[in-house]
């Protein structure tokens, strides 16, 4: 059929259809082959890019937390070195007459704060009454101890309306105490 077809032409339709033909046959091979492998390289290009990206966050990520387990061993550390019998409550009122203050805590309250697998943060709230800026400094020199794990969160320091050369400081002490109980399942 296409052989009785094809003889019937003449020298000019026949090349006209085998240049049909051809163009018909090179898009066919661009649509199936060439176009889908360009697209298939741009795609793996982007997902090159994508990945070397997601890559260095990834990095990143290990580095912070590298950071963050050696914190946490040296932490374990000290408080090991601590024992249990060492509370916040018991240090603050050693540091409060190390600074001659002692007589002039107004009320100190405990509370938890955040826990982990390993450790609670243990808070104190502290209010001295009639002290003077001295004996404060003296207080937050001998309260603040990063090798013992104790920082001052948060002060509010105010004068006394009836005795304004004395100050009213009212301050949230933390500390890091060793878990009560089994480490938490994941």
């Amino acid at each position: 059929m296409i052989k009785t077809f094809w003889n019937k032409l003449d020298a000019k339709q026949r090349k006209l259809v085998a240049g049909t033909a051809i163009f018909v046959l090179i898009a066919l091979i661009m649509e199936i082959v060439v176009f889908p492998f360009w697209d298939a390289k741009e795609k793996l290009s982007k997902a090159i890019i994508v990945n070397q990206k997601k890559l260095g966050e990834m990095n990143e990520l290990s580095k912070e937390f590298s950071a963050l387990e050696e914190k946490t061993a040296i932490i374990k550390r000290v408080i090991a070195t601590h024992g249990s019998d060492a509370t916040l409550f018991s240090f603050l009122e050693k540091r409060a007459t190390l600074a001659n203050v002692r007589g002039r805590i107004k009320s100190m309250n405990s509370s938890r704060g955040m826990q982990s697998d390993y450790f609670e943060e243990s808070l104190i709230d502290m209010k001295l009454e009639k002290i003077t800026i001295k004996q404060l400094a003296d207080f937050l020199f001998y309260a603040e101890s990063p090798a013992d794990l104790v920082r001052i969160k948060k002060i509010a320091v105010s004068k006394m309306k009836e005795s304004p050369e004395y100050l009213s400081a009212q301050m949230q002490i933390s500390s890091l105490q060793p878990l009560s109980q089994q480490p938490r399942n994941r």
